[in-house]
């Protein structure tokens, strides 16, 4: 009785198998796509940590140029322009969090994608729930940002266990799409913060220049001193600056390398023998799968 239960067991699985295969849906799921845009999105985050690691350093040479008086206090050296406040750093954190959303959300693509992914699914979900939490937290984030990191969120608990393969595609496929609108609110803020960050680095390179433009320092030791300050003020700008437009770049392709991979589901661009193979494969997953059955 044992030997026929397992005999009828394989023949279902081989059935659902070539249910799957003939439906069209049989293609497996571009792991290696997911991959690439995970790994591309968390670059895009940490290479903007880099960047905002250097705006805060241009921003301890701004300060060096503010004092204007001749006796020091305790806010001397407060970055300020005609009297405001230009701490510009706290205003970065929260495009840190968005960053950190997006690149948990790919992750998590990359993770399902795979056939072994429970684990690093699991693992991913919760990073992800922890980066939308931090971008909520942050009274400087945009409705639309945080509105669209809950999108994000909202696709990948969707994201079931999906045994079959073609499962894991159609899943795939109806996440991607529910968090196409989240990927676009995410990517217009952080541009936004990177168009700020633009605007005030040029601000503190020109008002540096101005001050040192100012100053009477006399042919010497002091002067290559000077010299040295406002070489550093803007070969450092310009590299921000440059470092800038790149991110905003960069955090621009994710869209569309997102709607090229989600679009890549819809088609199957396999030989008839790598079709065969997949499906042979497939067959031995599902009878492992369900081998506590015999």
């Amino acid at each position: 009785m044992k030997t026929e239960a397992r005999l009828i067991l394989t023949r279902a699985l081989i059935l659902v198998a070539l249910v799957a295969l003939c439906a069209g849906c049989g293609a497996a799921v571009p792991t290696g796509r997911f991959d690439v845009l995970a790994a591309a999105s968390k670059d895009v985050e940490i290479k903007t940590r880099e960047t905002d690691a250097d705006i805060v350093k241009l921003t301890r040479r701004f300060m060096v140029f503010t004092p204007t008086l001749k006796e020091y206090k305790l806010n001397s050296f407060e970055p300020t322009i005609e009297g405001q406040s230009f701490a510009f750093g706290p205003r970065l954190e929260p495009r840190h969090a968005a960053l950190d959303v997006l690149a948990s959300y790919t992750e998590a693509l990359a993770a399902f994608a795979r056939k072994d992914y429970q684990g690093d699914l699991d693992q991913a979900t919760q990073s992800l729930g922890g980066s939308v939490e931090r971008l909520a937290g942050h009274a400087a984030a945009s409705a639309d940002a945080k509105k669209g990191a809950g999108i994000l969120a909202t696709a990948v608990n969707g994201l079931g266990r999906a045994v079959i393969e073609h499962k894991r595609r159609v899943a795939l496929r109806e996440a991607m799409d529910a968090a196409t609108p989240g990927i676009a609110s995410i990517v217009n803020f952080v541009k936004d913060i990177n168009g700020l960050a633009v605007l005030a680095v040029a601000e503190m390179r020109n008002q540096m220049l101005r001050k040192a433009n100012r100053l009477t320092v006399a042919d010497g030791v002091a002067r290559l001193q000077l010299n040295e300050a406002v070489e550093g003020v803007i070969v450092e700008s310009g590299g921000i600056l440059a470092q800038l437009k790149q991110a905003s770049a960069a955090v621009e392709a994710i869209g569309p390398a997102h709607a090229e991979i989600r679009n890549s589901l819809d088609r199957d661009e396999r030989t008839q023998l790598d079709k065969l193979r997949a499906f042979v494969a497939e067959v031995k997953r599902l009878q492992g799968v369900y081998s506590s059955f015999k």
